[in-house]
């Protein structure tokens, strides 16, 4: 019988925020970061893949934020939400932005079949996520990531 996993309650979770400014330098922090919070899993399967796994996801959904919905406008800001629940284990990662929004049914997969430079970023976080939601909101966009431990 499959069971559908609930959402962990505040008193089962560890919360980390950042807000970071929306530029590439800053990337790397949110990647330590997430190392650091994987770091504290006991029993993570694989840890060095796992850690890798979520760091590569988060820096395509990120990098997608400052490339296409901030577009190069300077002051834009990442904020960001990491959620390491226990029981049931697993790690909610959430971004907001305030920048321009899209709608990710309309990126296409990339062709496998043939190398390209661009294009992959939304098709690896789908494939290295076990749940991937992305919602416009009046007051930005949220991106909801999640990683079963």
């Amino acid at each position: 019988m499959k069971t559908k996993r609930s959402a962990p309650s505040p008193a089962d979770a560890d919360v980390v925020r950042l807000d970071l400014p929306a530029s590439h330098k800053y990337l790397n922090v949110l990647g330590a970061c997430l190392a650091e919070v994987l770091g504290r899993v006991e029993g993570l399967a694989d840890p060095a893949t796992s850690v890798y796994n979520v760091q590569l996801a988060v820096h395509e959904a990120c990098t997608n934020v400052v490339d296409h919905a901030y577009a190069g406008r300077t002051g834009g800001r990442i904020r960001v939400t990491l959620t390491l629940a226990a029981a049931p284990g697993r790690l909610v990662v959430e971004l907001h932005d305030t920048g321009r929004s899209f709608d990710p049914a309309g990126v296409a997969e990339p062709w496998l079949g043939e190398p390209q430079v661009r294009g992959y970023g939304l098709f690896l976080v789908r494939q290295l996520m076990d749940e991937v939601t992305y919602e416009p909101r009046p007051d930005g966009n949220r991106w909801r990531l999640v990683k079963n431990l």
